[in-house]
């Protein structure tokens, strides 16, 4: 009897000094990476079990200023930092950012929606209010119902620049297209989730999400739309094949940001996030890998 009380002690006791040694790393920001950072959180607690990985959302600009008032380790976003944003930062510690995948913009619609491409001017048109029927557009009568991301989105910060100021048109075009904003009636939601369940249930809606998170997290939901720039252009399907080989022109990177000073706990994530197994299941998670796969080199050659 002694003894089974000795090995009940014991594995209390284990039990315990494991939960105390756990530590978390807390990451946060943007929404289109949202799904792809959970599952990569994941993966790495397999081999590491002594990290507990969290991941929040609440838009890129959100993790980039929890990462400046300390309350997060790693910010991710799905935009570059902006001059002020980094000067804000490095007030507070070295920084690092890395590229750790890429992710195509999707345009989607309710899967009853009989149009199935879109062009760059269509689109600006639609999102500015300045095509405002479904039937201008080869569709059913229906009033046009815009769903947009809130401002704290790096995809809705990509969104306004490449598409409803036609950035991706050249310079030129850009500059002419400065002064388009939203239609004043757009239904603006917080997350890709709220606006999936949205365009679910209002047939005559379309929005815009990360393209991971329309064709892996909301595929039973909503449809996606191919795209090209110039009418004249192939329309090509938003998937990780056509991003990879640049043929869908909707693309972008995504960053995970950092200070160099938190120690081993961020160094080991990042090393992971970067090595092939961690760009691995970046793939497998939906997106497309930062860096080109590692090959095996023999004396036979490249295999």
């Amino acid at each position: 009897m002694k003894n089974l009380f000795l090995l009940f002690y014991i594995l209390i006791t284990m039990f315990f000094t494991s939960c105390k040694e756990k530590q978390t790393l807390k990451v946060a920001g943007s929404e289109t990476m949202n799904s792809m950072m959970r599952y990569l959180g994941s993966e790495y607690e397999k081999s590491h079990s002594a990290i507990s990985v969290s991941v929040d959302g609440g838009g890129s600009e959100s993790g980039i200023d929890r990462l400046r008032k300390g309350e997060i380790d790693m910010a991710v976003s799905s935009r570059d930092l902006n001059q002020s944003e980094f000067d804000d930062l490095k007030k507070t510690g070295n920084l690092e950012k890395v590229r750790i995948a890429y992710d195509g913009v999707a345009l989607v619609v309710n899967p009853k929606n009989s149009v199935t491409k879109l062009n760059l001017e269509q689109t600006s048109a639609i999102f500015s209010g300045k095509i405002k029927n479904w039937k201008e557009l080869g569709g059913e009568n229906q009033p046009i119902l815009v769903v947009i991301r809130n401002d704290k989105s790096g995809t809705q910060d990509y969104f306004v620049n490449h598409i409803l100021r036609k950035k991706d048109l050249g310079a030129k075009e850009f500059e002419l297209s400065k002064s388009n904003v939203f239609i004043a009636t757009a239904k603006v939601v917080k997350d890709n989730s709220e606006m999936a369940n949205f365009i679910q249930e209002n047939p005559s809606a379309i929005g815009y999400m990360g393209m991971g998170s329309a064709i892996v997290d909301n595929k039973d939901k909503i449809k996606t739309l191919d795209y090209a720039r110039n009418a004249k252009d192939e329309f090509v399907t938003p998937s990780i094949r056509n991003v990879y080989d640049r043929k869908y022109k909707l693309a972008r990177e995504l960053f995970m940001i950092y200070k160099t000073d938190q120690g081993d706990k961020i160094d080991a994530f990042v090393s992971f996030l970067t090595s092939e197994e961690g760009q691995k299941a970046v793939l497998q998670s939906g997106y497309l890998r930062a860096s080109l796969p590692e090959v095996e080199v023999s004396g036979e050659g490249v295999k």
